[in-house]
């Protein structure tokens, strides 16, 4: 894109009339071998560049200005790059008095360019004055002479283009008063009538815009307005995304990372199997004693059995049947990341194991919904008297390497004894796994202190 506007010139001595275009694009001329400034660098060889710095300086405090009433700062706003040219012309050089009256023009073009205007036809001549100290007003558009010659081009360009000016809008920028005071509308408004006659013949519509400062041009040839960057309603939008984007993001890890709840469950019975069956027990929901008989293929429900001190005792070479469920602490956590199920054993005199709850014999088909996970198992009891503490532990964390996790336990518990074996443990596991139950115990070889 480009913009355009008609700049006539005529001396003072109504000599060397001409109109030319003054032209401003996006695309940068080639570096001038001056180094002059690239944006008015192709006016130097017609005796602009003088006039152009000026021009430049008023355009950029003409942008600058709205820049300042940009929503979130001066930075917030694009303005389209812009640099000047114009049409070939009948002399080599303007004169100092044709080159400042082509300043209004200039400035014009730069400014339909940068804030991406296109009014129509636009005639312009005046001079550009950038104000003489920090309080004075905006950039001024001083009177300039022959301003009745250049009318006369007006005139004439729309005579010669009559014909396809049909619809068009014309608009002609001067400034507000004559050299010598007087309003141009009332010195010049012969002229200026015949003006509009002949862009009524041709069916265009012309109108006038009398100023003396640039600002005065933006109700005819704006609205100039930077295009901002962020607008509320993009600021809006963006926020909305993020919150979304951050509630999904916050969502997935919550699942990802979901609470398991572990809890024991009453021992049931497997009806739908006939060979392997499991005798109902009691609403007790802890581990229970059995005695595996493997001519029937059952197992056989013992009853419970304490010391002294009312501690769950178990017979060496027994089994301790277990039931756990796994509920999701978040709805559909499963989906995403399905629990991992380990039990450990530690004791006061062995080694700690931690082994995957599938090594375990499965005494009832495992029941799994979108939240829950039922598992019934069977854990064999060494021949060992000790005091054991068994965990069912759970993650969610496919990384993990269970036997890194036992390794790590060894360590932790060498040189421990007592009771300070088991309470480590707990605490190590809660940190490493997450969630846990547990359920402590004694093994005996004395037969009489659990009948059968």
């Amino acid at each position: 894109m480009s913009a355009r506007v008609f700049v006539p010139l005529v001396g003072a001595n109504g000599e060397a009339a001409q109109v030319f275009e003054a032209i401003a694009g996006e695309i940068a001329p080639e570096a001038h071998p001056a180094r002059l400034l690239p944006q008015i660098s192709e006016l130097f060889d017609f005796g602009l560049y003088g006039i152009g710095q000026t021009v430049r300086e008023a355009v950029t405090r003409f942008v600058d200005a709205r820049r300042a009433k940009l929503w979130l700062g001066r930075r917030n706003g694009r303005a389209q790059p812009w640099n000047l040219r114009i049409s070939d012309l009948q002399v080599g050089r303007l004169s100092d008095e044709n080159a400042r009256s082509a300043g209004l023009g200039l400035a014009l073009a730069a400014i339909l360019q940068a804030f991406e205007r296109d009014p129509g036809i636009v005639f312009a001549t005046g001079e550009i004055r950038l104000p003489s100290g920090p309080g004075a007003p905006a950039v001024s558009v001083a009177p300039v002479d022959g301003l009745r010659g250049k009318l006369l081009l007006v005139g004439d360009y729309i005579v010669q283009h009559r014909l396809a000016l049909e619809g068009a809008k014309l608009t002609v920028v001067l400034p507000a008063t004559t050299p010598d005071g007087r309003p141009i509308d009332v010195a010049e408004a012969t002229i200026l009538d015949r003006l509009k006659s002949e862009a009524a013949d041709a069916g265009a519509k012309l109108d006038f815009v009398l100023t003396d400062s640039l600002e005065g041009v933006e109700e005819a040839l704006g609205p100039f307005a930077l295009h901002e960057i962020i607008t509320p309603a993009r600021a809006l939008w963006l926020s909305i995304s993020v919150a979304v984007v951050a509630l999904v993001v916050a969502g997935w890890i919550a699942l990802r990372n979901a609470p398991i709840e572990l809890a024991w469950l009453p021992v049931a019975t497997a009806a739908e199997e006939p060979t392997r069956s499991i005798q109902p027990s009691a609403d007790d929901a802890s581990p229970q004693r059995a005695r595996y008989d493997s001519t029937a293929d059952k197992f056989q429900l013992l009853g419970p059995c304490f010391d002294a001190q009312r501690q769950p005792l178990v017979l060496g070479g027994e089994n301790l049947l277990l039931r756990v469920s796994a509920r999701d602490g978040l709805p559909f956590a499963s989906r995403l990341r399905p629990p991992r199920i380990f039990i450990a054993s530690v004791s006061r005199a062995a080694d700690p194991v931690i082994l995957d709850a599938n090594q375990f014999r499965s005494i009832l088909p495992a029941s799994r919904t979108s939240d829950l996970l039922d598992l019934t198992m069977a854990i064999p009891v060494e021949s060992t008297e000790d005091e054991v503490r068994l965990f069912v532990v759970a993650t969610r964390d496919p990384a993990i390497e269970i036997s890194a996790v036992q390794d790590e336990l060894r360590k932790r518990l060498q040189g421990l004894s007592g009771a300070a074996v088991l309470t480590t443990t707990a605490s190590f596991l809660q940190d490493q796994l997450g969630a846990e139950i547990q359920y402590q115990f004694k093994v005996t070889n004395d037969r009489q202190l659990c009948p059968t």
